[in-house]
């Protein structure tokens, strides 16, 4: 097991302390001249030393109250990742276990010092060594040492497996283990979809005899589970949504009002179920100042990998800043898929700049169109001001980005045009779920989960009509009015 540093927990007293002789001193000082401005100034200095007192003990009780608490954050999916991180920062408590398989995620160099990993972790940007049994020994072995132990599972909705064999076959009683599941992504919303009457009705017998299964048998030296510790634990999958109906679970979707079946019996039971709105976006902005910064460094350094340009962390947080935190023009990020070639985008790529470039009309030229919508203008006019940018005509009207498939970057032709029309290519390993939540940005391109991780009205185009289960439902539900579909003419 490896630990990184442990958090420093700062002692209040000796703070209270320092406090009372500071305010003597400053006391001290100003009786001397008799001045009044001087002795409220110092008034406002003692009354914020104090605030500071205060935090610092809220701080210190906090961490006692997690003395016994160990949280393990064990998530296969990038969005879980991400939650997971985002949840571990804001908690800050010391006995905080994290696995996560793809280790381009975030940072393991970068990460807080509070977040302890197992020697399966990867340290690099390959993913991760899948070995169940590890995370379960520390398990056994944290029950040995702290019998007063309490555990919270925060895994992907998907892993439901996780409970009954890391924390049940270690000894913990399910009832007494809090978990959190973090919504897979598309697989949260396709799941919950296809479950039917049978099938949901059947789950609480089946999750019965599960537990039953390692319950009985992790005493048993002989005992071999039915299933492997090296394997994407997705057999249970379809049982997190029962399970979020009893007490001790809950479910973490960012979007529950589009969690939807045709099955009568599962609409029914889901006004019982723990499903609790998490936006994530939200959960990063209600990080304090430091804790924020933290967590973009441990996300945005990742930009550093295969990257000849970008040789510190603070040339990857300068990088993104410079180009995503835009004032003159909108950034808009476009989503590459396992197509990496020109002449599988060049189609869409060229539709896009048109949808973004201001465009006399060739009808009327006193009207510009932009983003498909109609501006007036006087004849001579060469500028447009939309949404208090102002534009020129006939140059595109954003900053255009591409951020390509993690595996399939682009290739050289597709590189080559890209440079020709003006549009940078974004550091491939950093996931740009992320970058939705920190940037005010726009973003489009082909099909993909992460435009689940989106704002509503932040996704403004599609490269051909999405097909994926979730896309199409929540399309259907209107979450991506507005947007327009790029399609291609099958000739």
């Amino acid at each position: 097991m490896k630990t990184k540093n442990n958090i420093q927990n700062k002692n209040y007293i000796i703070r209270f302390f320092s406090l009372l002789i500071l305010s003597a001193m400053l006391i001290s000082t100003v009786s001397c001249g008799n001045e009044k401005s001087e002795i409220s100034e110092l008034e406002k200095k003692i009354a914020e030393l104090e605030s500071k007192l205060e935090n610092a003990y809220r701080e210190n009780e906090s961490l006692k109250d997690k003395s016994h608490q160990y949280d393990f954050y064990i998530t296969l999916g990038t969005m879980p990742t991400l939650y997971a991180t985002l949840n571990a920062y804001a908690e800050k408590n010391p006995n905080t276990f994290m696995w996560f398989l793809r280790g381009n995620t975030i940072s393991y160099d970068y990460s807080a010092p509070h977040i302890n990993y197992f020697k399966t972790q990867s340290t690099t940007n390959a993913d991760s060594t899948i070995d169940y049994s590890v995370i379960r020994r520390k398990v056994e072995d944290i029950i040995e040492l702290d019998p007063s132990a309490k555990f919270h599972l925060y895994c992907d909705d998907l892993r439901v497996l996780f409970i009954p064999h890391i924390f049940v076959y270690a000894g913990v009683e399910f009832e007494d283990l809090e978990v959190t599941f973090l919504s897979d992504g598309t697989g949260t919303y396709s799941f919950f979809n296809d479950q039917t009457d049978t099938s949901y009705k059947n789950c609480e017998s089946e999750w019965e005899n599960i537990l039953k299964v390692y319950t009985e048998g992790r005493n048993d030296p002989d005992f071999i589970p039915p299933y492997s510790d090296n394997g994407q634990a997705m057999q249970l999958a379809h049982l997190a949504y029962y399970l979020s109906t009893l007490p001790n679970v809950e479910l973490w979707v960012q979007n529950p009002d589009y969690l939807v079946s045709s099955s009568k019996t599962v609409m029914d039971a889901k006004k019982e179920m723990s499903i609790v709105k998490k936006d994530p976006a939200k959960m990063y902005a209600e990080l304090d100042a430091n804790t924020r910064i933290a967590y973009q460094k441990a996300v945005l350094s990742n930009a550093l990998v295969d990257n000849d340009s970008l040789t510190t962390l603070q040339d990857a947080v300068d990088y993104f800043d410079c180009r995503l935190k835009c004032t003159e023009k909108e950034a808009v990020i476009i989503l590459g898929t396992n197509k990496p070639a020109l002449e599988e985008n060049k189609y869409y790529i060229d539709e896009t700049i048109k949808f973004y470039t201001p465009t006399l009309s060739d009808k009327d030229n006193t009207k510009v169109i932009y983003k498909n919508k109609i501006y007036d203008i006087s004849e001579s006019d060469t500028t447009v001001t939309i949404d208090g940018k102002t534009l020129k005509i006939g140059e595109l009207g954003v900053y255009l980005y591409f951020k390509g498939h993690p595996a399939h970057p682009p290739k050289e032709d597709l590189r080559e045009y890209f440079d020709e029309n003006g549009i940078e290519i974004l550091p491939h390993r950093t996931p740009v779920e992320a970058l939705f939540w920190m940037y005010d940005v726009k973003t489009g391109g082909f099909q993909s989960t992460s435009f689940l991780s989106c704002l509503e009205g932040q996704t403004e185009f599609f490269y051909e009509k999405p097909t994926t289960d979730a896309l199409v439902l929540m399309m259907d539900a209107g979450y991506f009015d507005g947007a327009v579909i790029f399609e291609k003419s099958i000739d």
